[in-house]
Parts: structure tokens; C-alpha cells; sequence
């Protein structure tokens, strides 16, 4: 008889680090936006920008438009080294579907 083995998907992954240390302001700093270009990104992502440039006037804010858009694209070694390449201090990630 044949026999049918089953595994569990959810897999398991040791976290060693939950996140990066958080910037104590954004004044002064790089702020990079990117795009899954999902549920309304394109609306959504300007607006963000528009708001923490208002709270936050010696922020540099990079558009999401610089960047690869969508979530295959954006998950991408290039799309690291661009982030790098501009020297941003941060990454702002939307929207999540």
C-alpha cells in the first residue's frame, strides 16, 4: 500500500533579531519609500510622504517612484543596493495586501 507523507508548511524560522534599532528623529535623515504597488500604493505612499515632510521639514523623503514597484521587484539584491547607493537612513514599506 502506498502511503501519502504530509508536511507541515508553516515551517520554522529562529528569529535572532526581532528589528533594526529605531532612529531617534527623522530630522535630518534619508527616508526611502517603497511599493508593492498594491491597494491603492500610488495614493497612499504620496500621501505618507506629504505628512512626515510637514512634521519633519529637514527630512529627506525619496519617492517610491525611484524605485522598483511591486513586491517581486522591490524583494531584489538591486533594489538593496539602490537604497545603499542613496544612502538612506530608512525605509518606509507599503501597502501590505
Amino acid at each position: 500500500m502506498d502511503a501519502l507523507e504530509v508536511f507541515d508548511p508553516s515551517g520554522a524560522t529562529e528569529v535572532t533579531v526581532l528589528h533594526a534599532s529605531r532612529l531617534d528623529t527623522l530630522n535630518g535623515k534619508t527616508i526611502a519609500l517603497l511599493s508593492d504597488d498594491m491597494w491603492q500604493a500610488h495614493r497612499m505612499l504620496p500621501m505618507i510622504r506629504e505628512k512626515l515632510q510637514a512634521v519633519y521639514p529637514d527630512a529627506t523623503f525619496i519617492a517610491e517612484t525611484e524605485f522598483p514597484m511591486g513586491t517581486r521587484q522591490m524583494d531584489t539584491e538591486e533594489t538593496v543596493d539602490m537604497l545603499v547607493e542613496r544612502g538612506v537612513d530608512a525605509v518606509i514599506v507599503g501597502n501590505a495586501s
